[in-house]
């Protein structure tokens, strides 16, 4: 499985600066097809989580996550805002909001769907009550005036779709539930830009993709396909590159080429998430297609500013993220090394990889 948005990490997000993007600002409909690239650096945990370390690289977006739906919506249309939105919001000019809860994150906690909220009626009582919660949460983020520049929704839908707890889902109904989720957001927020999060099945050569009456997680480019036919309102495709967990995202050629394929093919920008490529690889870190080679600090710098000279040559990719500190997840020993400065967020001892004046070399140098 992919790693997980919304650990304790810091993203870089590349994205464009014109004014009629920023800020979440209603768009031209005579605008540019795609975006210029720029660097925005991007805080996963919200103002001042990286510490010196988020100043030096310049952090100046925040992100706003709406998974936990039940510690929002304390009880039943009374909300409490403060575990997503924070109280100082003025020190970052840019935000990305993520709404959606078919993806593990919202949907595999047990304790992150209300107890008022039927999971067992998706489509009835639970669809009523969870599009007061999005026009609430929209609603509330107008109130603030936090200008939001996308909204990620329903991350990994094509993969972690499936793995819902009421019962087998098609992919035909994600799909209509994502167009439905979609249009509301555009209709709460007219000028938003809907960016769709996808598991890049392509390089999971050992994954069942078997949809015997359309059940079962799907090929990317299929995805695209079906979304786009059904006229699902969205601006945007993503997918994480994560060293390690899927096969050949460490080959130039065949990721390049997958990329160049989908942007042929879809007339959709690209929003990449989860970029990782690890350091110091231990005995302990268990990768499910290992690089034969190990993991030196030399080879994670040259990967991670390679990396984004392969995405920025593409002129649709108009973001990238990428971790600043290790990660943890859940059930393993002990951290990935994937940040560019060793331990957690909340580790007392830090030190900086190579990898990490890398990138801040190339983001200074070049799109600052």
């Amino acid at each position: 499985m992919p790693r997980r948005a919304g650990i304790a990490t810091l993203l870089i997000l590349i994205v464009s600066l014109p004014i009629l993007f920023s800020c979440g600002r209603q768009l031209s409909v005579n605008r540019e097809p795609y975006l210029s690239a720029n660097f925005m650096l991007y805080d996963s945990e919200g103002p001042n989580m990286g510490g010196a370390y988020a100043l030096e690289l310049g952090i100046n977006t925040l992100p706003i996550y709406f998974d936990d739906w039940a510690a929002i919506e304390t009880t039943e249309g009374t909300f409490n805002w403060a575990p997503a939105i924070p109280d100082d919001t003025s020190r970052y000019k840019h935000c990305l909001a993520r709404l959606g809860i078919l993806h593990v994150l919202a949907w595999n906690s047990p304790d992150n769907i209300p107890i008022f909220a039927d999971r067992n009626d998706l489509d009835g009582t639970f669809k009523i009550k969870y599009e007061r919660f999005i026009r609430n949460a929209v609603g509330e983020l107008k109130a603030r005036r936090i200008p939001v520049d996308a909204y990620i929704v329903e991350q990994e839908a094509n993969f972690a779709g499936h793995e819902l707890a009421s019962g087998n889902r098609t992919n035909q109904w994600i799909i209509d539930w994502i167009k439905w989720e979609a249009a509301l957001i555009k209709g709460l927020d007219p000028g938003a830009r809907i960016i769709l999060p996808f598991v890049p099945t392509e390089f999971h050569p050992n994954e069942t993709l078997d949809n015997t009456g359309d059940l079962g997680k799907i090929l990317v480019s299929d995805f695209m396909a079906r979304l786009i036919s059904s006229e699902v309102q969205f601006n945007a495709m993503s997918f994480s590159i994560a060293s390690g967990a899927y096969d050949k995202v460490d080959d130039w050629t065949v990721l390049n080429a997958t990329l160049e394929a989908w942007c042929a093919r879809f007339d959709k920008e690209v929003y990449v998430w989860a970029l990782g490529y690890p350091a110091d690889n231990a005995d302990h870190l268990f990768f499910n297609y290992p690089r034969a080679g190990g993991y030196s600090e030399e080879w994670q710098k040259e990967q991670y500013v390679n990396s984004l000279k392969l995405l920025l040559d593409n002129p649709k990719v108009i973001g990238v993220s990428i971790d600043l500190f290790d990660y943890q997840e859940s059930g393993l020993a002990a951290p990935f090394h994937f940040g560019l400065v060793s331990g957690t967020s909340t580790g007392a001892t830090h030190t900086k990889r190579p990898a990490f004046d890398a990138v801040k070399e190339y983001w200074q140098k070049n799109y600052r």
